[in-house]
């Protein structure tokens, strides 16, 4: 375990009043000042203070823990009569909190945002000096220009628990290993799409490379094509792969259809065959159409089953659809014959020994592949629809247009960023 500096002196201060004071030996002669401080990135929620960077005549030099006898807001003191010049030399998982964490952007995951760090908290925490929340407030940037800048209360101060935020490895040289972003797989995927959306290529193909394929997936869709295309280019071809296949096959191939020719063809090759046939087939359309906003993930059921026999074969799914919003209905198993649309609401309402075509819905609206996507936005608003199937000449289902991919058709981006930042998400 890595020693850490033990608490004597303040049990509480910014990193901000330590910055640049005077570094004492035992008998209080000034020997340096205080450059940085080391923790280990990542080791803990309030990972300790392993060390410190003393500037000494022009030389960075490594305070070892053992030889602090107090650190406070006024300086430290050393327990020792003499400096050791060893020269600072980061080790591997080391941070500095001063070189690259503050002034740095940090992911406030209880607050869905990202944040700057003005200041950082320090405090003594079971016996150790230990980093323990984040200044985001402008009082941590007054604070920085001098003790006279602050007068009282006068300017409120923001602090975030270091356990609530996550920071990026890509602003630590000796990180090799990506950081977990455990806390930022949690939210909502438009949640992380829209932190996603305010970072570097860097700094989101980090985040991308943290996540589960699924949940990656789910966040790369909330993103408009062109951007996720370029966050998808800078991964391991394997991985930008494993995500595709996650994807909706429309949305999969709203991205690919951003990419080089050449990228977009190997991705494909490296996905899934099953899931690239369908997002193949999708790239030979138009975007601009019905079946380029279409997705090719429904379900079809025989129209003689019962409400109990179907509801069986949708628990027996390992994976359905997302979202579910109707069963579409054919005369056999084998046909994609489109015969009739049971909206889900229908089917869970109704009496179990009923028949789905008792159930489908009368007159329900059906478009061509070739139909505009202006024109499939505005049937699914004029007839208030979740999904709108797309069919063949013969009366065949092709796919499914849901009402997210029309409603990016009819509202302008600005709007639709707007909507996904708004907290009334379930």
């Amino acid at each position: 375990m890595t020693d850490a500096i033990a608490c004597r002196g303040d049990p509480v201060f910014y990193l901000s009043q330590l910055l640049d004071q005077p570094v004492l030996d035992r008998q209080g002669g000034r020997i340096g000042t205080v450059r940085d401080l080391v923790i280990q990135f990542g080791s803990a929620s309030h990972p300790s203070v392993c060390g410190i960077v003393v500037s000494h005549a022009r030389r960075e030099v490594f305070l070892d823990p053992r030889q602090v006898a107090e650190v406070s807001r006024q300086g430290v003191r050393l327990a020792t009569f003499s400096l050791n010049l060893r020269p600072f030399e980061r080790r591997s998982g080391e941070a500095l909190l001063r070189h690259d964490i503050l002034d740095k952007q940090l992911i406030d995951i209880d607050g869905r945002r990202l944040v700057r760090a003005n200041d950082l908290l320090l405090a003594c925490v079971e016996g150790e000096l230990r980093l323990v929340a984040v200044d985001v407030s402008i009082q941590g940037l007054l604070r920085r220009l001098g003790p006279d800048v602050l007068t009282g209360n006068l300017v409120s101060h923001r602090l975030i628990d270091w356990a609530d935020v996550e920071s990026f490895a890509t602003d630590v040289p000796m990180v090799r290993l990506r950081l977990a972003h455990e806390g930022l797989s949690k939210l909502h995927p438009v949640d992380i799409a829209h932190i996603i959306d305010q970072l570097s290529l860097r700094q989101g193909r980090e985040v991308l490379e943290s996540l589960a394929d699924e949940t990656a997936a789910d966040a790369v869709q909330e993103l408009a094509p062109e951007e996720a295309a370029g966050l998808l280019e800078g991964l391991h071809r394997e991985r930008a792969a494993d995500i595709l296949d996650e994807m909706e096959p429309n949305d999969a191939a709203d991205v690919l259809a951003e990419m080089p020719v050449e990228q977009a063809a190997d991705l494909l090759d490296r996905m899934e065959p099953d899931e690239a046939i369908d997002v193949r087939a999708l790239l030979t359309y138009p975007e601009d159409t019905a079946a380029g906003l279409m997705t090719t993930e429904f379900i079809t059921m025989p129209e003689q089953l019962t409400v109990a026999e179907a509801l069986e074969r949708l628990r027996a799914l390992p994976e359905p659809p997302t979202p579910l919003y109707a069963l579409y209905l054919v005369p056999v198993p084998e046909s994609r014959q489109l015969s009739g649309v049971v909206p889900l609401r229908n089917l869970v309402l109704a009496g179990p020994q009923m028949r789905l075509d008792q159930l489908a819905q009368p007159g329900y609206p059906t478009v061509h592949p070739e139909e505009p996507a202006r024109e499939v936005a505005s049937t699914m608003a004029e007839y208030h629809l979740t999904d709108l199937p797309v069919v063949d000449e013969e009366g065949r289902i092709l796919g499914v247009v849901v009402v997210d991919d029309a409603m990016e058709v009819i509202l302008p981006e600005r709007a639709r960023r707007w909507l996904a930042e708004q907290p009334f998400r379930s």
